[in-house]
């Protein structure tokens, strides 16, 4: 039987990447972005560790570098997950997205990487994206989704810099069971601690709560629907993703890779459009940002 090629392999992980962004946005009509969290990367966790549980006690090391880039993993995905609840999915794919012209951005400020100059192009053509993609209008609020993804992409880019210095010389496997782990007990330590207060506030009082606060408050409707989408993203969006993302990249060159997930925010527009029909079209100034940073993302990694 002949083997897959990686690239329809990488294909096919970014479109069940794109299809979180949908998913995500539907659960979280049913469920809270911490308890949604939490069996999310639970359900990972413990799949993943049951599978690398040879590999431990792991050495110091890869246990400090995995609770490091896992923390910092799901401190970005629980701002993406936060901004979901007011802010459309395709606009959330295209605004994740920046973290590519962003990167070369973060490298230089830590590590006195100098970006080349197409880099440092995508990064100016991106900010003009992104201004036309999350611009409310001339006497409008900004929307607060829109602007805790910018701070999505932000982590997801610094995250990017960290993992290629400390994966190298790791067992992935181990090193990403450690990191979902770690994110599974960060986001299971913030939904209690969230309980917790919530519960210590009068009924009257929840809605002077942060409105963060507020959707935790929400009961937990769990309905054969949201199982099942937990279900889907803890082992098919978690698991499966990594295992043939790993596989693939170890067959082509990171720059043919780049090409390929720079079709995310794509596929993901396409998706919420097909799924939630014309409210996801973010209108022509929106489309003509998300635009903008499709072209920073090609020119950022391509050129």
């Amino acid at each position: 039987m002949p083997r897959p090629k990686p690239e329809l392999v990488l294909v096919g992980v970014t479109i069940l990447w794109a299809s979180t962004f949908v998913i995500t946005k539907d659960a979280l009509h049913d469920v809270a972005p911490l308890p949604f969290l939490t069996v999310r990367f639970g359900g990972a966790a413990l799949v993943m560790l049951l599978v690398y549980w040879r590999r431990f006690p792991a050495p110091a090391k890869l246990m400090r570098d995995g609770i490091i880039l896992g923390l910092m993993n799901a401190s970005g995905l629980l701002l993406q997950v936060f901004g979901q609840a007011s802010t459309t999915a395709s606009k959330s794919a295209f605004i994740t997205s920046l973290n590519t012209p962003l990167t070369p951005l973060i490298g230089l400020l830590l590590y006195r990487t100098r970006p080349t100059r197409p880099q440092l192009a995508a990064v100016a053509i991106a900010s003009v994206g992104l201004a036309l993609l999350t611009w409310p209008g001339t006497g409008a609020r900004w929307n607060v989704g829109d602007l805790l993804t910018v701070g999505c992409a932000i982590l997801y880019a610094l995250t990017i810099v960290q993992i290629a210095r400390r994966s190298p010389g790791h067992h992935i496997g181990a090193l990403t069971a450690v990191q979902v782990a770690s994110a599974a007990l960060f986001f299971g330590a913030l939904f209690l601690a969230s309980r917790a207060l919530i519960s210590s506030v009068p009924a009257q009082s929840i809605g002077r709560l942060p409105a963060l606060l507020q959707l935790e408050a929400r009961p937990f409707v769990l309905s054969t629907r949201a199982i099942g989408e937990m279900a889907y993203m803890a082992l098919v969006c978690t698991v499966v993703t990594f295992t043939a993302q790993t596989w693939a990249m170890s067959k082509m060159s990171a720059t043919h890779a780049a090409i390929v997930f720079a079709l995310e925010p794509v596929f993901a527009t396409a998706m919420a459009l097909g799924w939630g029909g014309s409210s996801e079209w973010p209108g022509t100034r929106g489309a003509s940002g998300a635009g903008l940073v499709m072209l920073a993302v090609v020119v950022s990694e391509i050129l």
